[in-house]
This record gives C-alpha cells, sequence and structure tokens, in this order.
C-alpha cells in the first residue's frame, strides 16, 4: 500500500525481517492464524523467488505486518533504528529500501530478495 500510494518501488530484503521466536517452526507445522489467508490477496505486489520459505508466509500474518512497519529518508535510518533500540524495540531494524517509480505491469511493486 505505501509502494501503490508513493508509486515507488522497494526491496525488502527477507533474511533481515525480525521474526517471534517460534514463528518459523509454526509455519512448517502448517500452523498460520486464521487470517493470514485473506492477507496473501496482497501478495500480487510482491515478486519473489522466496516463497516457499516460512518467513516468506509469515509477511502476510495479521499478527506481525503491517503496523510494524515504517518508512524513514535513507539518511535518518540508523540514526531511527538507534533511537527505537534506545527505547526499547530492540527488533527495530532496516529490511529494505524505496526505490525509484514503480512498475505495477512489469511485475510488481515491490522485490523481495
Amino acid at each position: 500500500e505505501m509502494c501503490q500510494a508513493s508509486e515507488r518501488g522497494a526491496t525488502l530484503h527477507l533474511h533481515d525481517v525480525p521474526l517471534f521466536d517460534g514463528a518459523e517452526e509454526c509455519v512448517r507445522q502448517g500452523i498460520f492464524s486464521s487470517l493470514a489467508p485473506a492477507n496473501m490477496r496482497l501478495r500480487h505486489g510482491l515478486v519473489s523467488e522466496r516463497t516457499a520459505e516460512p518467513a516468506y508466509a509469515l509477511l502476510f500474518d495479521p499478527q506481525t505486518s503491517g503496523g510494524l512497519l515504517a518508512s524513514v529518508p535513507a539518511a535518518n535510518a540508523d540514526a531511527c533504528v538507534d533511537a527505537l533500540r534506545a527505547v526499547g524495540c530492540q527488533s527495530a531494524t532496516v529490511i529494505g529500501t524505496v526505490e525509484g517509480a514503480a512498475d505495477p505491469k512489469g511485475g510488481g511493486l515491490v522485490m523481495c530478495e
């Protein structure tokens, strides 16, 4: 939604997304939130060759996505992460970058690496 509204593309580094302890194991066992399948409808804007990885499925889990994401200017990213960690948000991290104009017809708004 953020990319669509700003008409920008983004690259998401799946291995940098913080996950709750045990979350990947739950996905491996086929345990999902009851609302996760409905959220999967949003995947049309996400391009990835890593869809079989448990972390990919967790991107759509309503308990672990959405409100936890913020976009800040690249020049402020490290300071933002430091400030969040200083107030107790130890899992705060940079998980990707926002780039130039998006091309939704050419493959999606977000590349997941």
